[in-house]
Order: structure tokens, then sequence, then C-alpha cells
């Protein structure tokens, strides 16, 4: 009985809670894959099988348990099954993987060079297009989500800044200290996207924004193009950024400001990662080297 009410659950989620679309379609899913199981404690078997990131396993149960608490309040159940359950999922202890500069520049001296090497006006806008989007992950950590979503009316070239939508609807501004980057996004809109739609990035379509997946897609297939034996995915791009922020001496702070974080707490797994900056620093700016 319970999954019958799914669909009226994401219409509040989405009309009385004002959760963005994104947020919606994977409560959808989390919710569409709970409703094949008749037992609560039988579904936690099933992520804890399934999924190695206690992250995600979280993330279901949330969504999982949000729904229930909705069912109670309207008075369609009266006993919750997650008042009386207990489930302790333990921290994967994976690190965000980040890529190299030496990576960072390879890639980017490739897209350059695709760009250089394009014949015809689609080619010519298509690479533009994809060697913007890799100079915005590196130069301002933005998510995935929040740079295809973005529109033209978020973007302040003179100003130099671009106003994100994050997570949770709250707003940040980000701003655009490199001025290669800003005449990249500034030819950019001057020559295809002026007075052609409210988003930076259009779909196939011509009207709806990119899509993350082809995102995805596009960092996926240029290791192979490359001839680079590493995986490349778009977040491994705000790891990066945000790392090598840390290892130039950037607050912590300011940090999660620019990423967006709603806790320092998110930001602080950062501060592992930068291990190798560590154990650089004190190899060769050691005090006691100095008095050795």
């Amino acid at each position: 009985m319970e999954g019958n009410y799914i669909s009226e659950y994401l219409d509040f989620c989405e009309f009385q809670k004002r959760l963005s679309l994104e947020t919606i379609r994977a409560y959808n899913n989390d919710l569409n894959q709970f409703k094949k199981f008749d037992d609560i404690k039988e579904y936690v078997r099933y992520l804890c099988a399934k999924y190695d990131k206690s992250k995600t396993i979280r993330r279901k149960l949330a969504c999982v348990k949000s729904y229930y608490r909705y069912l109670e309040n309207e008075n369609i159940i009266h006993d919750n099954p997650f008042n009386k359950l207990y489930v302790n999922i333990k921290d994967s202890k994976e690190l965000p993987k980040i890529i190299s500069k030496n990576d960072l520049k390879k890639i980017r001296n490739h897209m350059i060079e695709e760009k250089v090497r394009a014949e015809t006006d689609y080619k010519n806008e298509k690479t533009h297009r994809n060697l913007l989007i890799l100079e915005l992950l590196i130069s301002t950590g933005i998510r995935i989500s929040e740079l295809c979503s973005l529109r033209l009316k978020q973007i302040d070239i003179e100003g130099q800044k671009i106003n994100i939508l994050g997570k949770g609807r709250k707003e940040r501004t980000i701003y655009l200290g490199n001025k290669k980057t800003l005449k990249l996004l500034e030819t950019y809109i001057k020559n295809y996207r002026k007075n052609k739609g409210e988003y930076l990035f259009i779909g196939k379509d011509g009207v709806s924004h990119l899509e993350e997946q082809s995102v995805r897609l596009m960092f996926r297939n240029l290791p192979y193009k490359m001839g680079l034996e590493v995986k490349i995915t778009p977040h491994m791009f705000r790891h990066t950024f945000a790392t090598m922020l840390l290892e130039n001496g950037v607050d912590i702070r300011y940090i999660q400001q620019i990423l967006g974080h709603s806790s320092i707490a998110v930001t602080q797994i950062y501060t592992h990662v930068s291990m190798d900056k560590q154990r650089e620093i004190l190899t060769n700016l050691n005090p006691i080297n100095q008095i050795q």
C-alpha cells in the first residue's frame, strides 16, 4: 500500500518543499527501487550488498525515511517502521580522486588543438564549448549539475562573476579570476549564444540545457582519444580544484564558500587528500632541516 503514494509525495516535494527537479528525479528512482521490496530490512540488506559507498546507502535510506514520514504526517499510515529500525552504516574510507597537474595540462592542450583544427562551423562551436566547459570546471570548481543548468542571466561578464543556484536552491557567487577563461566565455556567448535561448550550454533539441550525461560521456571518452590510462569524471575536476587551492595555502573556510558546501565538515575531506603536499613540505621545508 505504501508504494501507491509515491507520485503524491513527489508532488509534495516539488511544489511544497520546492526541491530541485534533479532531486525529484533521484527520489523517484530511489522510491521505485524500494517499492520492489516487501520489507525494509530486506531493502537495507540489498543496498549494503549492491553499493560500496556508505554515502549512497545513507542517501537512499534517507529518501525512503522521508517518504514514510510524509505518509505518517498525512495519516496514511499510523505505524512508521523507521521508528523501530536501527541501521549502522560504516563510513567508507575512499578519498576523492583527483587529476594530476600533468594530465590537466595534457587534457587542456588536447582540447585547444581540437579547437584549432576545427574546419566547420559546427566543429568550431562544439570544440569552443568543450574547452569552455573544461576551463570553467577547473577554474571555479562548479558542480556539473550547476554548470549544465547555467543560464545566461546568471553570468556577469563585466563584473567577472557567475551567480550559481546550488544544492537546496542556495545561491553563491563565483569570481572569474582567470582572464583567458573569461575571454573564452565572453567570445562563446558573443559568437554562439547571443539571442539564442536562456541557457549557456544547450542540448540537442536546441532549447533545453545540456544534459549532464553528455558531459560525462565526453570526459569518459577523452582518455581513450588521448592515450591516457586514467578514468576521468566531471566531478574529479571539482575535487582537483579544491585540493589544489588547499595545497596553495587557501583557508579551508574560503574553499567551503567557493564550493557551496553547507558544512565545513564536507570540505575537510580535502585535508586528507593533500597528504602528498604535506609530505613534500615536511621533507623539504621542515624547520629541523635548518638546524641540523
